[in-house]
């Protein structure tokens, strides 16, 4: 039982720790693609730090973590309707992204961290 609390107790402050790191760097992937002006294609889209990393045929890449919502984007989880070659447009600084994909326009919303 002595064990239990000893690992209890180292195990709590990293969780802690682990906690604060994921947060800042959530905040810092959300100032860099929140500033940014994007209208171009994707290259490759991936999962990155539990939210979605896309690389774009400028060579910019960036993480961000979009928000599914049924009247907004249809329930389509941006991970899984985001191919190579469909079109993102973003202004700096606005709440909104634009997905060109064939089947049309999807507007995704995306978690900000501040």
């Amino acid at each position: 039982m002595k064990l239990g609390v000893i690992i209890s107790i180292l195990l709590v402050p990293i969780g802690i720790w682990m906690q604060i790191k994921s947060k800042e760097r959530g905040k810092k992937h959300f100032e860099v693609f929140y500033s940014a002006e994007i209208n171009s294609q994707i290259e490759t889209v991936r999962i990155a730090y539990k939210g979605s990393g896309i690389k774009l045929t400028d060579d910019r890449e960036f993480v961000f973590y979009p928000l599914t919502d049924k009247n907004f984007n249809n329930g389509r989880i941006f991970n899984q309707t985001a191919e190579k070659g469909d079109k993102i447009i973003k202004r700096a600084y606005e709440d909104t992204l634009y997905l060109h994909t064939q089947d049309g326009v999807l507007k995704y919303a995306f978690q900000k961290f501040e």
